[in-house]
């Protein structure tokens, strides 16, 4: 099996901004990174949150520890969503 990723650097240069932002949001274990070949890298499946993550801070100025709130509490929506759903299942049985 084939790992997909992207290199920090290359991401950063596409999305004109810092590599540090990017190395703060895994300090904030907001994210994960991997490294292939010596160089640091995003694993595919990371990018749609790292890119949802930089349209936050740049578009509305929301500081690490706000993405880091943001994403806490998704996460928990997420989580309710799918007890509801669950719960559904089990009452219509």
């Amino acid at each position: 099996m084939e790992i997909e990723f992207t290199y920090i650097k290359d991401f950063c240069s596409s999305h004109d901004i810092e590599e540090s932002f990017i190395f703060e949001l895994h300090e904030y274990e907001l994210i994960d990174l991997g490294s292939v070949n010596n160089q640091q890298c995003i694993f595919i499946e990371e990018l749609p949150k790292v890119e949802k993550m930089v349209r936050l801070h740049r578009d509305l100025n929301i500081n690490l520890e706000g993405l880091g709130a943001i994403y806490h509490l998704l996460d928990r929506t997420i989580a309710l969503q799918n007890e509801v759903q669950l719960l559904k299942k089990r009452l219509n049985r």
